[in-house]
Order: C-alpha cells, then sequence, then structure tokens
C-alpha cells in the first residue's frame, strides 16, 4: 500500500487530467462500468464539522474505493493552517481487497468538484458565451473559475461573495494569471443578470437570488448543495429551467431537487448526455441548471490518476 501526499496529488492531477477522469467516469457511470455505494453525511456532535462517506465499485478500473471527510468551517480561522474541507480518499483492489493506496485528497476534491462542472459547461452552455458570474469566494472558487475558462473563452468574470476583502483577493488573483479577462466584484444582481453562464459554490441554506434575475438562455453550475438543508437556487427556477444532474438519487437527498419530487423526475444525468444516449440541443432561451453533487466514482477516478503517477 502506498500512500500519496497531498502535494503529489496536486503535482500529478492538473484541471485537465481531472476533467479528462470525471468525463469518462460520468459516461462509465451511465453505461453501468461502475456503481455508486450509499453515501454517509452527517453533522458531528460538537457542531464544528459535517463527516461524509462517498464510495463506488469501479469495475473498469478494477477497483472499490472510497473517500472519506468532510467540511470543518472554522479550520481557516484558527490558526492551524488547515482548510475548512478535509478528506482522503482509499482504493482498494476489487478481485482482493487488498489495499492500494491512501491519497490525500484536499486538492483533488477540489479539482473534480471544479472539473464536473467545467465538463457539464462544456456541453450544456451556450457555444457564444462570454460573461462568467460566480457566487462564493471561497476554497473552491479559483479552480471553479480556472476550469470554466478551459471549457469556454469568457471574456468578463463577475465575483460575488459575503467578504468583500475574500472577493477582491480573488480577483486580483484571477487578474494577474489572466489578464486580458475583465474581472469585477459585483453585487448578487449584477453578476445574475449580467452572466451567460452562473456557477454557485457556497454552503447556503436559502436561494441566493430571486429567479426572475435569471436571464433567458443562461447556463448555472449549481455546486454547492451537498448535504441535506443546503440549497443555493429558488425552487421556482427548478421549474422553469432544463435539469441535469450527476446523481439524481444524490440530487433528491443532498442536491438541490431536496423536497422537489416533480422538478427531480425531468431531470437528465449528464452521463447520458456525454455518452450521446441522451441527445441534447439548446435554444437561445434554454436555462439550464447542473447540479453537482459530488459523486464517489469522481474521487476514485482522479485518485487513480494520481496513484499510477506517483
Amino acid at each position: 500500500m502506498i500512500h500519496v501526499s497531498e502535494e503529489d496529488a496536486r503535482r500529478v492531477v492538473g484541471l485537465r487530467a481531472a476533467m479528462d477522469a470525471v468525463r469518462k467516469s460520468f459516461v462509465d457511470l451511465h453505461e453501468g462500468r461502475c456503481r455508486l455505494l450509499p453515501v454517509v453525511r452527517e453533522g458531528l456532535s460538537n457542531r464544528l464539522g459535517t463527516f461524509g462517506v462517498k464510495s463506488a465499485e469501479y469495475d473498469s478500473l478494477g477497483l472499490v474505493g472510497l473517500k472519506a471527510g468532510g467540511y470543518w468551517p472554522g479550520n481557516t480561522g484558527n490558526d492551524t493552517r488547515l482548510t475548512n474541507h478535509q478528506s482522503t480518499t482509499l482504493l482498494f483492489d476489487a478481485t482482493s481487497g487488498l489495499a492500494l493506496a491512501s491519497v490525500e485528497a484536499n486538492w483533488l476534491t477540489e479539482a473534480r468538484t471544479a472539473a464536473a462542472g467545467a465538463v457539464a459547461m462544456d456541453v450544456l452552455a451556450r457555444k457564444d458565451a462570454e460573461t462568467l458570474g460566480i457566487f462564493g469566494t471561497g476554497m473552491q472558487a479559483r479552480s471553479q473559475i480556472e476550469a470554466a475558462l478551459l471549457a469556454r473563452q469568457f471574456t468578463t468574470i463577475r465575483i460575488c461573495g459575503r467578504n468583500p476583502a475574500t472577493a477582491k483577493a480573488l480577483a486580483e488573483a484571477i487578474r494577474e494569471t489572466h489578464p486580458g479577462i475583465e474581472v469585477l466584484v459585483a453585487d448578487a444582481e449584477e453578476t445574475v443578470r449580467g452572466s451567460d453562464v452562473l456557477i454557485t459554490v457556497t454552503p447556503s441554506k436559502e436561494a441566493l437570488f430571486p429567479p426572475e434575475w435569471v436571464p433567458d438562455g443562461q447556463h448555472i453550475n449549481a455546486m454547492g448543495a451537498d448535504t441535506v438543508g443546503k440549497r443555493e437556487l429558488p425552487r421556482t427556477l427548478l421549474g422553469r429551467a432544463r435539469l441535469f444532474h450527476d446523481d439524481l438519487g444524490q440530487s433528491e437527498i443532498l442536491g438541490e431537487f431536496q423536497g422537489y419530487k416533480d422538478h427531480a423526475e425531468k431531470s437528465v444525468s449528464i452521463g447520458s448526455v456525454l455518452a450521446n444516449t441522451f441527445v441534447f440541443s439548446r435554444d437561445e432561451r434554454d436555462v439550464t441548471i447542473f447540479d453537482g453533487t459530488g459523486v464517489a466514482v469522481q474521487d476514485i477516478a482522479v485518485s487513480w490518476v494520481a496513484y499510477k503517477a506517483a
């Protein structure tokens, strides 16, 4: 059994490699070459964090594995030098149960989440999309933007966050690496109304904006809801939009479809779009939403890439 450190995982798995692995995992999940096992996701009794286990069997890789970890929102403010998201993936040989690797997965979780959004955006968003908006300025925000720029050539990015200092810092970082792109710190209404593509990546438990702000033709990646009680989008927007998901069961239990069964029944798996078993075309007025809850096959896929390269 080998151990892949956080530093090695970041060194060998970039966002493009993560996108390739995640894209394949979506298709494999849709076509039955891997399957998800039950998810555990619970708030801790000490009220300091949320702990979860996501596991899967990945037949085409000969693996079974799990990612354990979660979210401790106090980490960045208590001088521990830890990020709020903490997780580790374990990989096992599916034929023998032999433990192959433990993989530190903080970066890999961030990368596969950003990759999932970019893969969905690539097939669902308008090809002529030029303006990107994002709600959220935390740990995952920058990788979400960087991955989105691999899917579309955005000319303007609007950033909306509760903390003006972190929003400003994120904007400055993006301007430094992408000097040809206009990067603005904006309020919620400007961010929604002015964006061809919108990313939400927050821990919110209520809608971030009213539905009437959403313009025709917008694509939304809803990436923040991954726990019971979380929600970023207004419920009436789900009825108006064309819906897509990574896993319908998780979306109904942990994601944006919590409590909205009628809307969930019309949603289409992103894997079926990527596999061309669902032929997707969009009208210029269509609003599309991808609910990305994060599935274990993504974690196994990117950890496998790290394991092979380590």
